[in-house]
């Protein structure tokens, strides 16, 4: 019974600290955000805050898992009923990242981080590289895991490398979009001409829409977290 108690309460501080902390990452960026002020807002000592979360990358890591999640999640339902077709969920996934990204300096900032740092990276690679290998295997058949894995650290460098960079009259969103996409989907051999079908059926949606309704919808997670 003892045991069960200091687990919850285990749990209920690392809940407080992810509340205090990734509303902090999203509202005044990752780098802007120390530890002193997640354990001065959580009412915690800086001890216990570093007993649950080492540093704040390991804070970064919960919000990364969860959202990846969430960005999953909600492009699988955009196209549930409409099409189950793999190429199209990878676009729409990838596509709804961008905008997301594309909404804010700081959720910039939080994404290009945690593509940088190592714990963080490794956690996208391991995710992205299973929902990958998914998508993927039909067009590539003789490929196993470790070669998507490979893949995913090249499509995951250049999604990166279009994530930090802000989109201007010279380069637009649609321009972010459609070359993202043209770049990566080589990546798995796909054929250009199916590759300008997958555009033009992402271009149907509304994406900064979306994107502002799954950050709204991360953020009401946030705020029910206990504080």
């Amino acid at each position: 019974m003892a045991r069960i108690k200091q687990n919850q309460h285990h749990e209920e501080l690392r809940m407080r600290i992810l509340n205090v902390a990734a509303k902090n990452f999203l509202r005044q960026g990752y780098t802007a955000t120390t530890i002193k002020q997640i354990s001065s807002e959580t009412h915690l000592s800086t001890g216990s805050v570093t007993n649950i979360y080492p540093s704040k990358e390991d804070i970064l890591c919960d919000l990364v898992n969860f959202v990846l999640t969430q960005q999953f999640s909600v492009a699988e339902e955009l196209l549930s009923g409409v099409t189950d077709d793999n190429l199209l969920i990878y676009a729409m996934e990838t596509t709804l990242q961008l905008y997301i990204v594309e909404m804010d300096d700081n959720l910039r900032e939080v994404y290009s981080t945690a593509y940088s740092l190592p714990k963080t990276s490794a956690i996208i690679q391991k995710m992205a590289t299973a929902k990958w290998e998914n998508l993927f295997k039909e067009y590539l058949p003789q490929y196993e895991t470790k070669d998507f894995y490979k893949l995913e650290i090249a499509s995951g460098g250049v999604m990166r490398g279009f994530m930090t960079i802000r989109c201007d009259m010279w380069f637009t969103m649609d321009q972010k979009i459609e070359t993202f996409l043209q770049c990566a989907l080589k990546l798995y051999d796909i054929p250009a001409e199916r590759i300008n079908e997958i555009v033009t059926f992402i271009n149907n949606y509304d994406f900064k829409t979306i994107a502002e309704k799954t950050i709204a919808k991360i953020m009401q997670y946030l705020d029910e977290l206990p504080d």
